[in-house]
């Protein structure tokens, strides 16, 4: 009798244990687990004449659209802008397009791989399509990619700039969801 209660619940209870494993907060971004996350209180920015965004040919209004979004977001969970100089971190971003050799450059820039061999860049691009955003945050100390997220980014021509927006707040938003696990004080 026991035995077929056990099996009638089964499925409930597979169910319930694994949307419990949904809930945990473990980060999904790629992380340097030897980096002092709770150490971060102020961030940057590149400026706009900096070698990295030469890698992209991203116009002004599209910069300027991932910025702002960037800067909300770190706003809200509580980071500070400061001069590159001042900054714990330093925040980058890539839209991905077309180009996998602006790609394979900005990975070399942000020293997302150690050597960025032909193998390792093919591992870094195998989960990166068109039309995601890299969100990366470099330390300050040695310019090398410590947490990167990616995030799916679906801009259509026929959006309105609203919309467009709204999606680009929304990619970056997912994009530094973990910062705020990672950086709060155990």
């Amino acid at each position: 009798m026991r035995y077929r209660n056990i099996i009638r619940y089964l499925p409930l209870i597979m169910l319930l244990l694994m949307s419990l494993k949904g809930c945990a907060s473990q980060p999904r971004a790629h992380i340097n687990p030897d980096y002092a996350f709770t150490d971060i209180s102020f961030y940057s920015l590149f400026p706009r004449h900096h070698q990295i965004n030469d890698i992209q040919r991203l116009g002004d209004f599209q910069r300027n659209r991932i910025e702002l979004a960037i800067e909300q977001t770190m706003d809200d969970l509580r980071f500070s802008y400061a001069s590159e100089e001042q900054a714990d971190v330093i925040v980058s971003y890539f839209l991905v397009q077309s180009s996998l050799k602006e790609l394979n450059e900005y990975h070399r820039q942000v020293k997302a791989c150690l050597v960025c061999t032909q193998n390792e860049l093919r591992t870094l691009n195998r989960k990166i399509g068109p039309d995601m955003l890299i969100i990366d945050l470099l330390s300050t100390n040695n310019m090398r990619s410590i947490y990167r997220q990616v995030s799916s980014l679906k801009i259509k021509p026929k959006n309105t700039s609203d919309e467009n927006q709204q999606l680009i707040v929304e990619a970056v938003q997912r994009g530094l969801a973990d910062l705020a696990i990672l950086a709060k004080p155990l």
